[in-house]
């Protein structure tokens, strides 16, 4: 048993065990912790490869993602260059790393679009024969070594789909590159490329346009920067396509990119998270998404780029330079020593829940915005016996179609609690449960709880706790922050892709506050040894069992210790904000 005590707490009060979570998936492999390298586009010299590559076996990945840039393979019409990433591959394939390959974007000689510079980088959409041809160059050329590779980059972001993504342009390019692929390795696999899962709608086109069986695997970028990974939901980032998923074929998930700069970059501005916290957001994103069942994780990057930070080592005096390593170099390969081989056994934490709503009953509800669904009592699937609430709704437009459900009286929330959650029994249309919160300043705030997932009992959860986005402020000025006391004015179901039109049946049940401290603790096992990987952001003070007279305490930067242990547990005072790795027998 793991019990904790909040860091100052006198030592008379009581220790509560951890709660294990049932989660929404479960590992189906060990842990695979991977980087997106960057060798063969980025690193300017091909005499020096294996400097940065003997840095990739330090950290202990057997995975990296490589861009096969069109630009340098074929930077002229049948002209071949293959120095950089003929130097990248044998540099980490002699290290027995596997590739994930990214082929595209365009070349400005291969796509139709005037202005572009013949022998760069473009990104609009290329010539369908010509992208062909240096598909069957650079898979032939490497077939041998990697089976594995990934369709563009993001085509559902306007930046790398221009001059707007086009999703049945995309899944054109998608079915004839596949087979193209598979025609030249039949044991091949290929991966989706990279789409943001926080919104469906370009998965839902892919499936639409007929591309659902030209992908073997699920590649997501579900950056929630410059949220931290608990506030961001993270763990939540795959439920809609996983849903999606379980309508057209289910896939394995991929995070192909995933990763906060540490000062000021694209998605923050104002320099939010700093080096300490990008090592420790780096454990813990990838402990939850690897928690949450996704097969395989690539942290976005290797090296910072000017301006940019999201590397392990600091832009330093140029490409080549790779001396100067951040916190989060230390972080990644602590991660992969520690943890290689490694099963998952439960997720722990300290939070209480306690229902707010039971649906027992619906008075004091009524339905005031967009006629589109009812709520009604219902016994026909009811959560743990009793009654549940039944909503049925209609979307009829291609636009923002949603119902909301509100309180004739508002709910008062007890306390400050951390999160809130519901149990929802779903029809995997990945639609959007979200509650309305009015708080002491009189701004009404808007929070995303999940979505709806496949047919069966599923709890979603959000925190309440950070600065909402702007679309989610719905009335009042303020901080755009929950400031206590608060209560709850209404629960919402959201099309979220405004694409959507049709109608469905879902089924509400238990809204409950989730409160206390928030500490985990995420379980493992390998052979004999149990693992234990903790992190508190308030800091709290751990006993573990074990039956050993000492185990072995790691920090998130790798430094070792040892933890003697006295009456059977192993006490560690947990700072504000690193993350410990503890094995115990």
């Amino acid at each position: 048993m793991v019990l904790l005590l909040l860091a100052g707490a006198a030592p008379a009060t009581p220790a509560r065990a951890l709660a294990p979570l049932a989660p929404a998936a479960v590992p189906a492999s060990p842990p695979s912790f991977g980087l997106n390298s960057h060798l063969a586009s980025r690193y300017p010299d091909p005499s020096s490869m294996d400097v940065p590559a003997s840095m990739l076996t330090d950290l202990g990945v057997t995975w990296v993602r490589e861009d096969f840039h069109w630009h340098r393979v074929e930077p002229r019409p049948d002209a071949w260059d293959w120095t950089f990433t003929d130097a990248a591959m044998r540099a980490i394939l002699s290290r027995d790393i596997q590739v994930l390959g990214v082929l595209g974007p365009s070349v400005g000689w291969g796509t139709p679009y005037p202005g572009d510079t013949p022998n760069d980088v473009s990104y609009y959409p290329p010539d369908p024969d010509a992208f062909d041809a240096y598909v069957r160059a650079v898979v032939t050329r490497y077939r041998r070594y990697i089976h594995h590779w990934e369709i563009w980059n993001e085509p559902d972001h306007g930046v790398f789909w221009r001059p707007q993504p086009d999703v049945a342009a995309y899944t054109r390019l998608l079915i004839r590159t596949a087979a193209t692929i598979r025609a030249i390795d039949p044991q091949a696999q290929v991966v989706l490329g990279g789409i943001n899962p926080f919104d469906t709608t370009f998965l839902r086109g892919v499936a639409e346009n007929g591309g659902w069986g030209s992908f073997d695997v699920l590649g997501i970028h579900p950056y929630v920067d410059p949220y931290g990974p608990e506030d961001g939901n993270l763990i939540a980032a795959a439920d809609g396509v996983r849903a999606l998923a379980e309508r057209y074929g289910k896939r394995p998930i991929w995070v192909t990119e995933l990763g906060w700069s540490s000062g000021p970059g694209d998605r923050d501005r104002a320099g939010l998270t700093d080096e300490q916290a990008q090592a420790s957001y780096l454990v813990r994103s990838m402990l939850d998404l690897w928690q949450a069942g996704v097969e395989r994780i690539f942290w976005y990057s290797f090296k910072d780029d000017p301006g940019n930070p999201y590397g392990l080592v600091r832009a330093g005096a140029g490409r080549t330079d790779y001396r100067s390593r951040k916190p989060a170099y230390d972080a990644l390969r602590t991660l992969n020593q520690q943890l290689a081989g490694a099963t998952f056994v439960e997720r722990r934490d300290l939070f209480t829940r306690d229902t707010l709503v039971s649906f027992d009953s619906l008075r004091g509800w009524r339905r005031t915005s967009q006629p589109n669904g009812t709520l009604r009592l219902s016994d026909a699937q009811a959560h743990g016996g009793g009654l549940s609430a039944q909503l049925d709704y209609s979307f009829t437009t291609r636009q923002n179609d949603y119902v909301s459900f509100e309180r004739e009286q508002p709910i008062p929330l007890p306390g400050q609690p951390y999160a809130l959650g519901v149990w929802v029994y779903g029809d995997g249309s990945t639609h959007g449960v979200k509650v309305w919160l009015r708080d002491a300043e009189g701004e009404l705030l808007q929070y995303v709880l999940g979505s709806v997932g496949p047919p069966g009992w599923h709890f979603i959860s959000a925190p309440i706790g950070g600065t909402v986005e702007p679309g989610n402020h719905l009335e009042g000025r303020g901080n755009s922050r929950l400031d206590f006391p608060a209560s709850l004015q209404a629960v919402v179901l959201d099309d979220m892709v405004d694409s959507f039109v049709g109608g469905g049946t879902i089924y509400l049940d238990d809204l409950s506050v989730i409160g206390g401290h928030e500490i985990y603790d995420l379980r493992l096992q390998r052979g004999g040894e149990s693992l234990d990987v903790l992190w508190s952001p308030p800091g709290a003070r751990v006993h573990l069992s074990t039956r050993s007279a000492a185990g072995r305490l790691i920090t998130r930067d790798g430094v070792e210790s040892t933890a003697s242990a006295q009456g059977g547990q192993i006490t560690v005072n947990l700072g504000p904000a690193p993350v410990y790795l503890i094995h115990r027998r």
